[in-house]
This record gives C-alpha cells, sequence and structure tokens, in this order.
C-alpha cells in the first residue's frame, strides 16, 4: 500500500535527525492525517527496479532469427559445390547486451580431383551496399577425399543493414574466375560450369600415336584445387598412346604445343604423361592428358603439334605430327 511505504519513509527519515522530523509531520497533516485516498498522484512511485525502461524490450541492432533455402550450384577450384541453404540467427551477450549476428550457410563439397583437397578460395557476401566476408573461425570446411562428397558450413558476420533480397555468394579473388550465386532465388548466377568439346583425333607417327579421346573447358585446375585467371579457360585434352617401340619409354609435357586461332603457340600448363612401355605389336596406355591456357569462350580453329623424343623417330624419319580441331 503507498500509505505503508510512506510510513517506512518516515521511519527512516526520523533515523536523519529531530529536524526533519517536523518537516515529515507537516506533509503528512497537509495530506489528510495519513488517509492513502488523500495522497495526491504525483506522490506516487513511477516505476519499480524491475521495469525500468528498456530493460524487458529486445536489444536493438539484430535480424530476425530466419532460415531459408538456396538451392543453388557452382564450380571453383577443383570442386562442385551445392549451397543448400542459410539461417540468420542473432545473440544477445549477457554482459554487454552487444547483438551478434550471423549468417551461415550448409553446402555439399565435391572434390573433382583425384586426390584430397581443401576448399580454399576467398568466399562472400555481397548486397547493395556492403560486403561480408566469410569468417576463418565461423567456417567449418573438411578435407576431401578425391572423388568423394563431404559437408561444409560457411559463416558471415552481418549486421542490421543486410539486405537478403539482393545478396550474392561471390567466391574468388577479383584477378581469378569468380563464382557468384544469388541467395534468395532472384538473381543470375555465374556456376562456372565445365563444358565438353567435341574434339578428336589421332597425331600418328611410325612408332608412336596419340588418340585424343575426349576433352574439356573448365575454369580450374582439379588436380592442384586452383582457380584459372580471370578471362581465362583450362582446355584438357585426353589421349591414349599407342608405343610400337619395344622397351619403356616417355613423353613429357614439351614434346607438345596448342597453336592458336591467332597463329601463336603454347605449351601445356600441366600434363600427365610420363611412361609409355611398347612392342613391336604396339602397346596402349590410356588416361594420359595435357592442358592448356586459353581465352574465356575460345572458339576458333586449333592446331596441337607433337615433337617426341628421337627414340620416337621411325625409320621414315618423320619428327613430328599434327591434328587440327575447331571449338566452336
Amino acid at each position: 500500500m503507498i500509505g505503508d511505504r510512506s510510513r517506512r519513509g518516515v521511519d527512516v527519515r526520523l533515523r536523519a535527525g529531530a529536524p526533519l522530523f517536523a518537516a515529515v509531520m507537516l506533509v503528512v497533516a497537509a495530506c489528510g492525517g495519513g488517509d492513502p485516498s488523500a495522497v495526491p498522484a504525483t506522490n506516487q512511485p513511477v516505476a519499480s527496479a524491475t521495469s525500468q525502461p528498456g530493460a524487458s524490450e529486445a536489444p536493438e541492432g539484430g535480424l530476425a532469427d530466419q532460415t531459408f533455402a538456396v538451392g543453388e550450384h557452382f564450380w571453383h577450384s577443383g570442386f562442385r559445390v551445392e549451397v543448400e541453404d542459410g539461417e540468420i540467427l542473432s545473440t544477445t551477450a549477457a554482459l554487454t547486451g552487444k547483438v551478434t549476428t550471423t549468417l551461415t550457410l550448409a553446402a555439399t563439397l565435391e572434390n573433382l580431383g583425384v586426390d584430397t583437397g581443401f576448399f580454399g578460395p576467398s568466399v562472400a557476401i555481397v548486397t547493395n551496399n556492403n560486403s561480408y566476408p566469410a569468417g576463418v573461425t565461423s567456417n567449418d570446411i573438411p578435407n576431401v577425399p578425391g572423388g568423394l562428397k563431404s559437408q561444409a558450413t560457411f559463416g558471415f558476420r552481418i549486421d542490421e543493414d543486410f539486405d537478403l533480397a539482393s545478396a550474392e555468394l561471390v567466391i574468388g579473388d577479383a584477378d581469378e574466375n569468380q563464382a557468384r550465386i544469388p541467395l534468395s532465388g532472384s538473381g543470375e548466377a555465374v556456376r562456372l560450369q565445365p563444358s565438353e568439346p567435341d574434339i578428336a583425333g589421332t597425331l600418328s607417327m611410325d612408332l608412336v600415336d596419340l588418340v585424343i579421346t575426349s576433352a574439356a573447358l573448365q575454369y580450374d585446375n582439379l588436380d592442384r584445387h586452383q582457380e584459372i585467371d580471370k578471362g581465362k579457360q583450362a582446355l584438357v585434352l585426353n589421349f591414349d598412346v599407342v608405343n610400337r617401340k619395344s622397351g619403356n619409354w616417355s613423353l613429357f609435357a614439351k614434346d607438345l604445343a596448342l597453336i592458336m586461332p591467332d597463329g601463336t603457340a603454347s605449351p601445356p600448363e600441366g600434363a600427365d604423361l610420363g611412361s609409355v612401355p611398347g612392342t613391336d605389336e604396339g602397346v596402349t596406355t590410356a588416361g594420359k592428358s595435357a592442358w592448356f591456357l586459353v581465352d574465356e569462350m575460345p572458339a576458333g580453329a586449333y592446331t596441337l603439334r607433337f615433337t617426341p623424343g628421337s627414340w620416337f623417330v621411325g625409320a621414315d624419319g618423320v619428327t613430328e605430327a599434327a591434328v587440327d580441331f575447331t571449338i566452336e
């Protein structure tokens, strides 16, 4: 009761000294002799300690917790990545009241290379007015065995200005090919999807043949788990080697050259060649390859030239072979 609180207040003031007692008695008399109903409204307590303004309100600076579907995929650094869904979660520090908002993306990493690899390109979310890089400590990215899949999580610290409607996930640095996928289902994706141009032909010499079996145009180096420079692609040529020289011989990257549509020639950026055993009847070694750096969208006429070591020069004295092909 208000009257009870007034009396407790009087008791406290009595301990402070006699002059205060007289002043309190005058106030009580003016209020009608202590009748609670006579106490003016302006003297009533405004709020208790547990109902101070803001104490029970949600802290400012956060976003509403939510989950959302993404359902997008891309290729980068020797992986195919499927981004399934995302979650936005705001937490408040107990001591400081500071609000931290994080966005996490759940993804499946498929290692397209042969050896175990780590998905390590830079990853960020960009919106119309800001960018949010992935946090190293909030990512959960495992090493993935070659040809297999693993689950991964990407984490981002965002703020109250974050706009999911315009948000895109950007993968890769500015000087390399970048993949981009929208997080809200709107916007155009840049997936960096590889393609398989129709390339065939045989580079034939007296003692050895290179038979092209397939080709690929891709934006990354699968074995090194690295991305190709911006505006370039890797042209991968796969072939079988038929060796008609008895013994165990070798091919080298320097034995090959690709002549571009503008007439310039380039050696392979990488190759899987090595040992090619042979007999007089011929031995076929499958699964050899070499890749060349070409322009993005590299339409035009090309020539692959083969100049092996002298051990593959037969009785006819021919020292090289070539095959022409076109990329449309």
